[in-house]
């Protein structure tokens, strides 16, 4: 936006008329008429009080926070991937947070860049070795810019930082606060456009690559959220203190995993809860044996024919060890539900084992 549309739109929101931005400023009504025409400009030593009649700050007065565009914002992630990498075997996540927290200041109002910082910064924090301690001050960081994304008028932006504001407050056990962000969720969630688009290409038919594209991708997507559901589902059966119904869900969603392409890693996640729930050394270790060693190797869609269009794209070289195995290392050694394993030699020699493969601290 230019100075000239600033100082009209900034006048009108406040209901001021021309004649009394002239009468403040000690100013002709042609001179204010000729600053919103963009003819000429205010005289630099009238912005400071130009500026506090339109209730504003010379900065966003002259414009020099205007919000970057959507590839500004791509460059952004694409330098904050850039910084992020690898530093003696880590994310060096600080380097990452220093750069997101710079742009958002250049930017304070520009929300889709404070939503996408979030996202980016815990997404790299899940990947990263550090103890739950060491994330503490970078997950109050993500919350504030969640809670800022709250203010959007962009009602898309505001759903989806309220469902991750939900979903950091339950894990944090602030149960308050996560129905709070819960009853600002949608019942359901706005149609797809990525069928309809796939219809459009399948009629132009010079575009088929591209719809199976699209449809690869909603399908790996639901698929993954529909084998979430089912692990949630056994954790309910748990709770409620049906391990039969538990074990048949847990059975069903493994047999899916496996079906629909998501390979051993997932097809084993529930068993290994209704393990951990029972206490069954025995069994946990057998089933953290294979999960481990899944999570080493690549995760091949290209053995998957519902994924044929997308899995070069997910199978370019590098290997899930270097995303999913030390934020799982760091799990085994931290989290509760593994503490009666702790003191397992067996248990201890397969951390070992795998931690070898990442010498950075876990």
């Amino acid at each position: 936006m230019s100075l000239n549309q600033m100082i009209r739109e900034k006048r009108k929101e406040l209901g001021l008329t021309q004649e009394q931005v002239a009468d403040h400023l000690g100013v002709s009504i042609p001179a204010v008429s000729k600053w919103e025409s963009g003819s000429t400009c205010p005289d630099l030593t009238l912005l400071p009080a130009l500026a506090r009649l339109l209730n504003t700050d010379p900065n966003t007065l002259l414009c020099f926070e205007e919000e970057p565009s959507p590839q500004e914002i791509n460059r952004f992630c694409m330098e904050f991937s850039r910084l992020l990498k690898e530093k003696e075997g880590a994310l060096d996540i600080e380097a990452g947070c220093r750069f997101l927290k710079q742009k958002i200041q250049e930017y304070p109002r520009c929300l889709q860049l404070i939503h996408t910082s979030a996202l980016m910064l815990q997404g790299a924090l899940i990947m990263s070795v550090l103890s739950q301690e060491e994330r503490k001050p970078y997950e109050e960081l993500i919350l504030s810019w969640y809670r800022r994304v709250l203010d959007s008028e962009d009602e898309s932006l505001r759903t989806r930082s309220a469902y991750m504001l939900a979903s950091q407050y339950l894990q944090q056990e602030q149960y308050d606060e996560a129905q709070e962000m819960i009853d600002l969720l949608p019942e359901s969630n706005p149609l797809d456009g990525r069928v309809i688009q796939a219809h459009l290409y399948l009629r132009k038919k010079d575009q088929l690559p591209k719809a199976l594209e699209l449809l690869e991708k909603k399908l790996l997507t639901q698929v993954m959220e529909i084998n979430s559901l089912m692990s949630l589902m056994v954790k309910i059966h748990q709770a409620d203190g049906n391990p039969g119904q538990a074990k048949a869900v847990a059975d069903i969603a493994g047999k899916a995993a496996m079906l629909l392409g998501l390979g051993e890693y997932f097809t084993y996640i529930s068993p290994l809860d209704i393990a951990l729930e029972k206490k069954d050394r025995e069994e946990s270790i057998r089933l953290l044996k294979i999960l481990l060693d899944a999570a080493s190797r690549l995760w091949e869609l290209k053995d998957c024919p519902l994924y044929d269009q997308i899995a070069v794209s997910f199978t370019s070289g590098t290997a899930p060890a270097s995303r999913i195995l030390p934020p799982l290392l760091v799990s085994l050694r931290e989290s509760p539900e593994y503490a009666f394993l702790r003191e397992d030699p067996e248990f201890q020699t397969l951390l070992n084992q795998y931690e070898a493969l990442f010498p950075c601290r876990l």
